[in-house]
Order: structure tokens, then C-alpha cells, then sequence
């Protein structure tokens, strides 16, 4: 039997190990009155129609103690008046001083005091929407899955809300629109499943609720309470148009044929169109034309260097993240970053009953495709435009089953990749989860797409292969070539399954992933192919009763080891940690980690492991902690040192990796926020590298709407030129130096009606920080307006 049929028997073993669902008292149904007549958002509840509305109590402590009472008052009221929900939190506090609240832009609010609600608008548990407003009236919106365990704040919303602070507390009231949520028209009363939340940071982040939260039963939108009412509601035309504009000029400096330097100006000037369309209640269209979908605000900092692997960065772009989470599945197969800029873009997604799905079609004026591998995987440009689309289709078979499909294409002149993929989730009771992902890929690149990766002193241009073994740096051949040198059209296969078991006290997994070496997800981000890899780990919990100054102790173990598609040897490892949360929301983390891995190939221009590697017995160490000791101030750090692989030179090293940040808010408009990354490598007794990345973002926030943000950017890198074995001296910069600034101003009246006005500039040099000399320099700005019928 092979590895892979071993492991799936083991699957299907303890597939049948379900057994009947632990029994749960679902809380009394919350019933919604219909009111009529104006409400204002103010916070201040003083219309009469709040004197009719069902008020409920959310003195219940979920976390981190197990469903005890509140040591505070919390009560929520709820409306509706057939087309908006109004929701007002009177949230009671004994000592106001003590509140937590900043004006904040959307979404960045965790961590303060927060009231809301989760809504499951069609009460299947598989999803929910998520609803958070802090005492000063700052939105946080999003999504959680309850199918992908993901939690995500992309999804934005049009809504109102309000807060203020008095001497018992603060209010908060919300109006929720209903054209805003999916929900089954059809239903003349509709029942949703609800939650109502209060986030209560002090020395201890308590989270109160209305409900109780088992928890040995891992699914939480299971155990929402529900809500009837909403009479024959209606979503109307669920139509949003936005027009916007982008201009701008960009200068950078270019060396002229005669060795001067001159700036070179690019100015643009973009109109743009997105609709939203609720087409039916169900169906939501989202189409655009000539988008801007470039991102206003800097990516966040990161290192990349002594890394073989690309790196991955989140979708910001409005676009694509609408409704997101239809797209997703155990595989990356659908990674928007990955399409640069579009003429054009149309969204289809909707949900009917038991089935869900979503379609995306753009076209990219510029094809990047990661050409992924199990040594290194690197960013291949293919000239010309290509053609992108997804689907996924989801279906509900009962409340425990959920099977789904997912196909991805590209396609440019002489260029194509499809994927479709089968993957299914069993609920086996309240503990046990068991899911499984199997994919098909046929793919036809460019006939001399792999002359990219090619050494640029190449005799052949890597037409025919060496026919002496040589390194990476000798040799015209690597990975890359060799993944990317394909004469036809070829097919590859990957899969996945995973066991999960969670209660209260312990939570072990078993999972598999094989990648073979022909598979390709160019739509998605996958990194790695030619691999497969088990991985069994587990954890013990336990809980401290109130008034202790710790909370929570987690002890986890992990081992996990991979192969490459002819059963070659590439790593085995084995992980053992302490997780312990204590008072003033601090936690501390303590790993150890011990592996053999194989470095760099030794003849590059072999895909070979065996022989062809060297194994290395790697031991690292890892301290994580923060801790918010005072209002509005948190301190976080993350070190890590131990043995190492200098890949460039294919031997072993040692590194130290420390990662400590600081977030402070000086007062309610003014915060401040500072990352420092600092990476070194030592081999054969010598520095190899020193790398130093300094993040400072600043922000000032005038209002909930409004706010000024500064960014700055430093990358401080030293190398040893003479430390390298493989590369001439005369190659290698002993100093790189550069910063990249941006001075950013928004103003939202809504997720999609806003003004951004910005200036970003970047600076290098190989010498001093004084030497530093400007290349480019960029002003641009934005007005985008949402018509809302």
C-alpha cells in the first residue's frame, strides 16, 4: 500500500468514528417588532419607537471564562420597520474612565470596547455576517465561515451607526439595511440565527453575550439564538452605482544612453465605473469598467531575503473582495492579487436555498504566474494580456454535509491553465470534522517561458542541458528552468484531507497534502508542487477560574514530514510549545522545533533529492508575547534563533530573527504604531548578512470620516561579500539602503463615497543613510461616489 493509500484508509477510518451530536438547549427565540415613522442615528434613543422594541440582556461571559455572569450590564435593543434593522446597545460600565474607544477607520477598531451582533440571515449555519461598533460609533464589518473556519473584515457594507460616551457607559444604535444582507425573500417571516456581542477589554478581555457558547462544540454559529420577524421583507432594487476618478503624476529617475540621469513624467488621468446590483435577492452582480485597482495605502513591510518561497500579501481592492468567501476552499485557488490591471471586470454570486456559488471574469493588461517548486518558487511575466474567470458552486446536502466545486482559468497568447477541483466537509457531531480536497490542472506555458530564470551569461540560453553537475550560480539550469521547460500542453494532480478534533480541553488534527509535480493553480497561490506531506498534532487546554491572574494555558505538540513525488526524503519535523494567556491581555508563547531538511540542490540542473542535497539538523527556538498595560498602549515582540539554512551558499548557519512592535494611542485622534524587523545570518564564522526593517505609520484620525495617515519605510540591509561561497564579491552590495514614504489623506462617508489625496515618494543608495537619493516620486488622488437606490 502507498503512502498516499495509507493515509487516506486512515481518513476513512476515523470518518466512522462519529457519533450522535451532544445535545444543547437552544436559547428562547428572539422576536423582532415592526415599528414605523423616522429614526435618527444619533446614540441618543429618544424616539418613541424604542419603547416598543425587544430588549434583550447580554450579561453572559463566554470568554475566557465558561458562561458566567457579567460583572457589568448590558442590554440590547431590536426593531425593524420592513426595510431597515435597528439595533442600540446600552452597554453600562462602572467606571466610564476606564472605556477603551478612539475614532478609528473602519475595521481598525479591535480592541477597544465594542458592541454589535452576528446575523445567520439564512439560519444554516454555515455563515454569518458580523456587525461591531466601539462607543464612539467607529464600524467593523465582515464575514465568518463557518465551512473554511476563516473570519475576514474585507466584506464592507453601507450602514449607520452612532455612539457616545456618558456617565453609566456609553449607546450605541445602528440601522442596518436589509437590502445589504442575502436572505430568502420568499419566506413571508423570516427566522435568522443571532448573536449579541460586547467586547469588554480591561485587565482581562471579557466577551459577553446573549447566549451560552459550549465549548465542546467547535461550531459557534451553530449556537446562535434566533430572531423572527421582518414580515414580508423585501431587499428592493439592491442597486449601487459608483462612479470615481483617479489622478495623478509619477516621476521617476531614469540613466539617459549618455550616462545623465533625467526624470521622466507619467501623468494619468483614469474615470472609472463599479455598479452592485442585487439582481434578485439572492443574486448580487458586480460589474466594472477601467477600475483603479491599485491599492492607496502601503502594503505592509516584510523581509525577504535567505527565502526561497514568494511571498503572499492581502487583497485590499474593493472589487474582489465583495463577497470573497464565495471563492474560497481548502486550496488558494483563487488569488486576486495575482490580476494587476484590468479593463474590465464582471462578479456573479448568489445563494438559493441549499446552493451557493460565485463566478468572476476580468481580463489583466500584464500576466504574472507563480512557477512554484519544492526547493524555491519564483514570478514568471508572460507579454501580452490574458484572460481570468473562477466558479465555485457549493451545495448544503443537510446541515452536516457540504460539498462543493471550484474551476479556475487563464489564458494569454500561447499561454493557458485550468483547474477544477471536488472537495467535501462532513460535520460528524459536535467534536469531529473531517474534509477532503482532490484537483486536476492542465496547463501550456510559452515555449521560452523558462529563458527568464536563465543565467544571463547562458551559452545556450539553457536550450540543451549541462552535461557536468554545477551549482546554482555556475550553472545556466536551476528549478525554475526545469519546472517552466515544457514542450506541450501537461496535467498535474494534488489532494488534501484533514481529521479535526476539538472539545473543551484537547484539539488534535490529521492531515495530508500532495502536490505533484505538474500541478498548477496559476490563479490561486501555490507555492510549492512536487511534495506531500502528513502532519499529526494536537493540544491540551486548561482554564483558570476568575480572579486568577492567568486565563488560559495551551500545550501543543505537531510532527509533520514531506516527501517529493518519487518518495525522496525533503523534511521531517517535530514542534513542541506553551501558550499561556494572563491579565492586562498579555500572552506568552515558548516553541521548540527540531528538523532535518535538505538545503539547495547541489547540481542545479537535477530535480533530484537524494544525492543531490544535503541534509541539515536544524534546532530553533521561538518567544512570542504582548501586553496592553494601559489604555490604548500594547507592546508585542516575536524572537526566534536556532540553526538555519544559508541557501545561497548551501550550508548550515545560524540565525536570530527579533520582531518587536509598539501601538500607542496618545490620545482618541492620534495614534502611533512602529515594527521593527531585524534579520542575521552567521556562517563558517562570519556574518553572512544583517537585514533591519523599520515600519512607522502614524495616524490622525479628525473624525470617524476622516483622517490623515503617515507612512514610513526603511530598509537597512549589510551583507559579507567575501561569506558567500557561490558568488562573485564584486556582485554583491555590502550596503543597501531604502525608503519609501506616503503622506495619505481619506475622507469616507461611506466604503465606497470617499476623497483620498496622497503623496508617495522612494530613495536608495548603497552607501550612508545621508547618501540616500530619491528615484521616484508620486501625487495622486481619488473621488469615488456611491448612488444608493
Amino acid at each position: 500500500m502507498s503512502f498516499k493509500q495509507t493515509i487516506i484508509s486512515a481518513f476513512a477510518a476515523l470518518s466512522l468514528t462519529s457519533v450522535a451530536f451532544a445535545s444543547t438547549q437552544s436559547p428562547s427565540p428572539i422576536e423582532i417588532p415592526r415599528i414605523s415613522g423616522q429614526i435618527t442615528i444619533d446614540a441618543k434613543l429618544d424616539e418613541p419607537q424604542w419603547q416598543n422594541a425587544t430588549r434583550v440582556k447580554m450579561n453572559n461571559i463566554t470568554r475566557p471564562y465558561d458562561n458566567i455572569p457579567s460583572p457589568v450590564d448590558t442590554e440590547a435593543l431590536l426593531m425593524e420597520d420592513g426595510g431597515i434593522f435597528y439595533i442600540a446597545f446600552i452597554a453600562q460600565d462602572p467606571d466610564p474612565s476606564q472605556i477603551r474607544a478612539f475614532l478609528r477607520d473602519r475595521d481598525r477598531s479591535w480592541g477597544d470596547d465594542l458592541v454589535g451582533l452576528k446575523i445567520d440571515s439564512f439560519n444554516d449555519q454555515r455563515t454569518a455576517y458580523r456587525f461591531m461598533v466601539n462607543p464612539l460609533g467607529a464600524q467593523i464589518d465582515g464575514i465568518e465561515s463557518e465551512v473554511t473556519k476563516k473570519e475576514s473584515d474585507s466584506w464592507d457594507g453601507i450602514w449607520q451607526s452612532a455612539g457616545q460616551i456618558n456617565e453609566q457607559g456609553y449607546i450605541v444604535e445602528m440601522a442596518l439595511p436589509l437590502r445589504i444582507l442575502n436572505f430568502n425573500e420568499d419566506i413571508d417571516v423570516q427566522t435568522w440565527g443571532i448573536e449579541l456581542l460586547r467586547m469588554y477589554p480591561r485587565e482581562e478581555q471579557l466577551r459577553l453575550s446573549n447566549i451560552h457558547l459550549s465549548r465542546d462544540n467547535n461550531c459557534e454559529i451553530c449556537q446562535l439564538a434566533t430572531a423572527t420577524g421582518f414580515s414580508g421583507a423585501k431587499q428592493g432594487s439592491n442597486l449601487t452605482i459608483t462612479p470615481a476618478l483617479v489622478v495623478g503624476r509619477t516621476q521617476t529617475l531614469e540613466t539617459q544612453d549618455d550616462g545623465t540621469t533625467d526624470w521622466i513624467t507619467d501623468d494619468r488621468t483614469e474615470p472609472s465605473l463599479d455598479v452592485r446590483w442585487g439582481i434578485t435577492p439572492d443574486i448580487l452582480l458586480n460589474a466594472t469598467l477601467n477600475p483603479d485597482f491599485s491599492t492607496v495605502e502601503t502594503d505592509q513591510a516584510r523581509l525577504n531575503i535567505n527565502n526561497t518561497f514568494a511571498l503572499r500579501f492581502e487583497e485590499k481592492r474593493p472589487f474582489f473582495l465583495d463577497n470573497q468567501d464565495y471563492f474560497d476552499s481548502n486550496y488558494n485557488l483563487v488569488y486576486t492579487r495575482n490580476i494587476n490591471a484590468p479593463n474590465y471586470g464582471a462578479k456573479l454570486t448568489g445563494r438559493k436555498e441549499d446552493h451557493s456559488f460565485g463566478l468572476f471574469m476580468t481580463d489583466d493588461k500584464s500576466t504574472n504566474i507563480l512557477i512554484p517548486g519544492n526547493r524555491s518558487s519564483s514570478i514568471a511575466e508572460i507579454e501580452g494580456e490574458s484572460k481570468a474567470a473562477a466558479l465555485r458552486y457549493r451545495y448544503n446536502l443537510n446541515p452536516n454535509i457540504t460539498l462543493g466545486w471550484v474551476s479556475t482559468a487563464r489564458s494569454a497568447e500561447d499561454y493557458q491553465n485550468q483547474v477544477h477541483a471536488f472537495d467535501a466537509r462532513f460535520r460528524l457531531n459536535t467534536n469531529n470534522v473531517f474534509k477532503f480536497q482532490t484537483l486536476y490542472s492542465q496547463t501550456l506555458y510559452p515555449e521560452d517561458l523558462f529563458k527568464q530564470f536563465c543565467n544571463d551569461d547562458s551559452e545556450n540560453g539553457c536550450e540543451q542541458p549541462p552535461t557536468e553537475p554545477c551549482t546554482y550560480a555556475e550553472c545556466d539550469y536551476n528549478e525554475r528552468v526545469l519546472r517552466t521547460q515544457k514542450d506541450d500542453t501537461f496535467s498535474g494532480n494534488a489532494f488534501t484531507a484533514g481529521y479535526y478534533y476539538n472539545d473543551s480541553d484537547w484539539h488534535y488534527r490529521m492531515t495530508y497534502r500532495q502536490n505533484d509535480s505538474d500541478f498548477r493553480a496559476d490563479l490561486g497561490f501555490i507555492s510549492q508542487v512536487d511534495y506531500a506531506k502528513v502532519e499529526i498534532g494536537g493540544d491540551r487546554k486548561w482554564y483558570a477560574q476568575p480572579g486568577q491572574w492567568w486565563t488560559k494555558l495551551k500545550v501543543y505538540s505537531n510532527w509533520d514530514k514531506t516527501e517529493n513525488d518519487a518518495g525522496e526524503f525533503i523534511e521531517e519535523e517535530i514542534e513542541f510549545g506553551v501558550h499561556l494567556d494572563a491579565k492586562y491581555r498579555s500572552h506568552v508563547i515558548l516553541g521548540f522545533e527540531t528538523k532535518d531538511k535538505v538545503g539547495s540542490r547541489i547540481d542545479a540542473s537535477s530535480l533530484a533529492i537524494d544525492d543531490n542535497t544535503d541534509v541539515f539538523d536544524i534546532t530553533r527556538y521561538r518567544i512570542r508575547g504582548g501586553i496592553k498595560p494601559l489604555i490604548g498602549l500594547n507592546f508585542n515582540a516575536d524572537l526566534s534563533f536556532g540553526d538555519t539554512i544559508d541557501y545561497a551558499s548551501n550550508r548550515a548557519g545560524d540565525s536570530t530573527n527579533f520582531t518587536p512592535s509598539i501601538g500607542w494611542n496618545v490620545n482618541r485622534h492620534l495614534e502611533l504604531k512602529i515594527k521593527q524587523i531585524y534579520s542575521d545570518l552567521r556562517a563558517d564564522g562570519a556574518d553572512v548578512f544583517t537585514a533591519r526593517l523599520t515600519d512607522l505609520r502614524t495616524t490622525f484620525q479628525f473624525s470617524v470620516q476622516s483622517f490623515v495617515r503617515f507612512s514610513f519605510i526603511y530598509n537597512n540591509t549589510d551583507r559579507n561579500p567575501y561569506n558567500y561561497i557561490y558568488v562573485n564579491p564584486a556582485d554583491i552590495s555590502a550596503k543597501t539602503r531604502d525608503v519609501s514614504t506616503e503622506l495619505l489623506y481619506g475622507y469616507k462617508i461611506n466604503p465606497q463615497t470617499v476623497v483620498y489625496l496622497g503623496y508617495s515618494d522612494h530613495h536608495d543608495t548603497e552607501l550612508a543613510f545621508a547618501d540616500l537619493e530619491q528615484d521616484q516620486r508620486n501625487v495622486f488622488a481619488k473621488f469615488s461616489y456611491a448612488w444608493v437606490k
